[in-house]
């Protein structure tokens, strides 16, 4: 037998140059296809909270009407008195949106200005 080089899979000892781009490409779209999942996770997520953050409102417009004989609050800071807890959090958590900036009180009604929260 010749001493030298052995031709074969056997005589290799490392990754050629495209077989290492090939792996970072598939690693790339793998990475990829993960941080897509997650942005949208997040973003159900944030419009799940706004519009249980809605609801919870709601009632408590409806329960404020109800005690007061059919008026509704001035504003919704009126219902931080025995309505909604002291930690409500009046903002939307996709975004600065503040709904007693968006409340209607001569109907009782509140928004968030991103139309896909709103129940």
């Amino acid at each position: 037998m010749k001493k030298g080089r052995a031709k074969g899979l056997a005589a290799r000892h490392g990754f050629t140059l495209v077989e290492l781009m090939i792996t970072i490409l598939i690693l790339a779209i793998l990475v990829t296809i993960v941080v897509m999942t997650m942005s949208i996770s997040r973003t159900k997520a944030q419009q799940a909270t706004c519009k249980a953050n809605l609801r919870t409102l709601f009632d408590s417009i409806t329960q404020y009407q109800c005690i007061w004989t059919g008026t509704y609050p001035e504003n919704l800071d009126l219902l931080l008195d025995g309505y909604l807890k002291d930690t409500f959090n009046f903002t939307c958590p996709a975004g600065d949106y503040d709904y007693r900036n968006y409340y209607e009180s001569a109907t009782g009604h509140t928004s968030c200005p991103r139309a896909d929260h709103n129940p």
